[in-house]
């Protein structure tokens, strides 16, 4: 009986500090990690049009902290777009509380506060004023 208080104790305790421990959600896959998508852009919670571009690409984050991305090519794909190179030095990491440093890797990044809404990855930008919505690609 002692044995299987103290199995049951330690078990607990164990989940626990586990559940504690990380600002990871999906069983300790960042919420980040995946393709995404923009579909809109708030300014000061109004939406406004997002660039011309931006529909037309996916970001990626991947499990080993690096962004990557790609154009979405279709019979609507704008003629600018094509220009658009993704450079692969740029790098993410979870800085807890819903807080991101996005970045080249030779440099120190940008915070963004990043969190999922419903199945959606939202970013709110620094100044304060810009978030944009994506969807899973």
């Amino acid at each position: 009986m002692k044995i299987q208080k103290l199995f049951y104790g330690l078990l607990i305790g164990i989940m626990f500090f586990w559940s504690c421990s990380s600002d990871k959600s999906n069983g300790g896959v960042d919420l980040i990690i995946g393709k995404w998508r923009a579909i809109e852009k708030l300014e000061s919670d109004q939406t406004v049009e997002l660039p011309v571009c931006l529909p037309h690409i996916y970001t990626e984050y991947k499990a080993d902290n690096r962004v990557t991305g790609d154009k979405i090519l279709s019979n609507n794909f704008p003629v600018e777009c094509n220009s658009i190179v993704f450079d692969f030095n740029v790098v993410w990491e979870n800085l807890g509380n819903s807080s991101y440093r996005i970045g080249y890797s030779s440099e120190e990044g940008t915070i963004y506060v990043m969190y999922k809404d419903g199945v959606n990855l939202v970013q709110e930008l620094p100044d304060g004023i810009t978030t944009f919505i994506y969807e899973p690609y």
